[in-house]
C-alpha cells in the first residue's frame, strides 16, 4: 500500500511539474474553418497587419512553416503574448486550428490560476482567436468560395502579355487594374484581339516569400510574325493536364484557389508544378455580386 502510495505521489509530482515548467504553452485556443491550411495561414499574416494600425496592438513573427505554422509574439495592451498557429488539414475542405499561448514572464502564474480562475491570458486568447475565426467565417460566407474539381486540361491560347516579377500575391490584381487599359490598347491597336477573357500565367511561385512572377495575358488571334509588334510580347499557353478548381469571388484573393489545390494535391499524393493559371469570366469594372465573378484556376501536373 504504500509503495502504491508513493507511486501516485510521483506520478502526480510529475504531472505537476510537466505541467508548470515543461508544457510548451499556458492556454490554448481551438477552433475548425472550411478552408485551406494556406488561405488561413496567408490570412493571420493579414490579420496582423490590418490590427498593427492600431494603438494597442503590435507584432513581430519569429518563425513560420510554409502553410503549416506562425510563430509570433503579439503585444496587446502593452502585455507581450507569444502565440503558436498551427494549421492541419482534416479533409479536402476543412482545417483545423491550434493555437498555444504562453505569456513568459507571468507563465508559472498563468497556469497555477487557469484551473481555478477565468484570467486574463485566456480572455485575451479567447477573444483575439475568435476576432480572427470571425473574419475567417465572415470571408467564407459573403467573400468567396472555392470548389475542387479534380484533372482537367488547360486549353490552349495565343496571347498578348505584360510581365510583373517578384510581386507580392496579394498584389497582382492590383497590377492587372493599373496595366489593363495599357493591354487592351495595344491589342485594339492592333486588331489582333480574339475573345473576352483575360488570364494570368504564374512562371514563378515563391511559396515561402509568398511572391510572384506573373505574365497578364489577353487572348489574340494566331500571328504568322511578332516581329511587327515591337510594344508588345506574345506567346503560346500550350495545352497541359492540371488540377483546376473553380473561385468565385474578388480577383484580389483569388489564390484561394491555388492554396485549395496546393492541399488537394498534397492529400492525394499527386506532383505538381507551381505555376498556376487563372482565367477570368467576368469584368470586375462593371460590378455586382462578386460571388458572382468566376475565376478557373489551374494547377499543371508535372
Amino acid at each position: 500500500m504504500k509503495k502504491i502510495k508513493i507511486i501516485i505521489i510521483l506520478i502526480l509530482l510529475g504531472g505537476l511539474s510537466w505541467y508548470l515548467f515543461i508544457k510548451p504553452e499556458d492556454y490554448i485556443v481551438r477552433f475548425t474553418a472550411k478552408t485551406s491550411p494556406g488561405a488561413i495561414f496567408t490570412e493571420v499574416e493579414k490579420w496582423n497587419s490590418i490590427h498593427q494600425k492600431t494603438d494597442t496592438f503590435s507584432f513581430k513573427i519569429r518563425s513560420k512553416k510554409t502553410f503549416s505554422a506562425i510563430d509570433e509574439t503579439i503585444i496587446k495592451n502593452g502585455e507581450p503574448y507569444d502565440f503558436n498557429w498551427k494549421f492541419t488539414s482534416i479533409n479536402d475542405s476543412i482545417t483545423k486550428v491550434v493555437v498555444g499561448i504562453t505569456q513568459k514572464n507571468k507563465s508559472i502564474s498563468n497556469r497555477l490560476k487557469i484551473p481555478f480562475l477565468n484570467t486574463n491570458i485566456e480572455k485575451m486568447a479567447i477573444a483575439t482567436v475568435r476576432d480572427f475565426k470571425n473574419g475567417i467565417d465572415n470571408q467564407l460566407k459573403y467573400k468567396y468560395k472555392v470548389a475542387v474539381a479534380g484533372i482537367d486540361t488547360i486549353p490552349k491560347r495565343t496571347y498578348a502579355y505584360l510581365e510583373f516579377k517578384n510581386i507580392k500575391i496579394d498584389k497582382k490584381a492590383e497590377q492587372m487594374m493599373k496595366y489593363n487599359n495599357r493591354l487592351l490598347q495595344i491589342i485594339n491597336k492592333y486588331e489582333i484581339k480574339k475573345g473576352k477573357h483575360p488570364f494570368l500565367v504564374i512562371k514563378k511561385w515563391d511559396l515561402d516569400a509568398n511572391t510572384i512572377d506573373f505574365r497578364f495575358c489577353f487572348p489574340v488571334k494566331n500571328l504568322d510574325s511578332t516581329k511587327l509588334y515591337k510594344d508588345i510580347k506574345f506567346d503560346e499557353l500550350a495545352p497541359k493536364r492540371a488540377l483546376k478548381a473553380i473561385y468565385n469571388g474578388n480577383y484580389m484573393t483569388s489564390d484561394k484557389g491555388w492554396f485549395a489545390l496546393y492541399e488537394y494535391a498534397k492529400r492525394h499524393a499527386i506532383d505538381i508544378e507551381y505555376t498556376p493559371v487563372e482565367i477570368f469570366y467576368d469584368n470586375p469594372f462593371y460590378g455586382g455580386d462578386e460571388l458572382t465573378w468566376k475565376t478557373a484556376v489551374f494547377m499543371p501536373l508535372k
